[in-house]
């Protein structure tokens, strides 16, 4: 009897034990799942900070790489004598630069270019191409009648536009009197020597009145009479 009563107890512990091991293995197998979605969902975040990281920086060097190659435009521009030139490409510059410093940067030259450079620009073209006027031989040379041509622009219309000193009106009417003298007695030698004196005057003058930034320039008077 007793046996037969210890049979149901017995039973019902190994119902028991049976019903915690399937318990504890649900758990686990929960658990695992758990797991592995956490792992998944790990794995998805640092893919997608990843590939946000690289577009970023895809999109740091590519808009660098436009704002320099804006910036070498610009730079390119001003390699030659022509400030109006100049200020188109810093436009740009300002339209299209992500960079506040940058876009400053392209303002403040802009202002630079309105005030000093467009001055100096000429000052240089003029010089340059006073010297291509005062070698006799080359009285009939291609060259040297385009750059007597712009000098009488310069002379009579870009200097006088630009606000040309003082100094820079006296030096060259000396030098255009001289040319027009020299030029008009091509062997007389003395004649092409005062033009070289009057060349270096005009290089002086010039020289002196280029106009200093951050400076304000010095007051200047285009309208002197050139009839002289």
């Amino acid at each position: 009897m007793t046996t037969s009563a210890s049979d149901p107890e017995r039973n019902q512990s190994s119902e028991d034990l049976e019903l915690l091991k399937f318990r504890l293995e649900q758990t686990r197998y929960r658990t695992d799942i758990l797991k592995w979605i956490v792992i998944a969902i790990g794995a998805i975040v640092s893919f997608a900070v990843i590939d946000y990281g690289k577009l970023k920086i895809e999109q740091f060097r590519v808009a660098a790489d436009s704002q320099r190659q804006l910036l070498q435009a610009y730079l390119t521009a001003t390699e030659s004598p022509q400030p109006d030139v100049w200020k188109r490409k810093l436009h740009i510059l300002e339209n299209f630069a992500d960079d506040d410093r940058m876009r400053q940067w392209a303002q403040a030259e802009r202002r630079y270019i309105e005030k000093f450079a467009a001055l100096d620009a000429l000052y240089r073209e003029t010089l340059k191409v006073a010297a291509q006027l005062v070698e006799p031989g080359r009285l009939n040379d291609p060259e040297r009648i385009k750059a007597r041509a712009r000098y009488n622009q310069l002379y009579w219309g870009d200097l006088p536009y630009a606000g040309e000193s003082q100094a820079v009106i006296n030096a060259m009417i000396a030098f255009r009197k001289q040319l027009i003298a020299a030029e008009s007695a091509p062997a007389d030698k003395q004649a092409w020597e005062n033009l070289n004196r009057r060349l270096i005057e005009l290089s002086e003058a010039l020289r002196e009145s280029t106009p200093n930034f951050p400076l304000q320039p010095t007051p200047q008077s285009g309208a002197a009479d050139r009839s002289r």
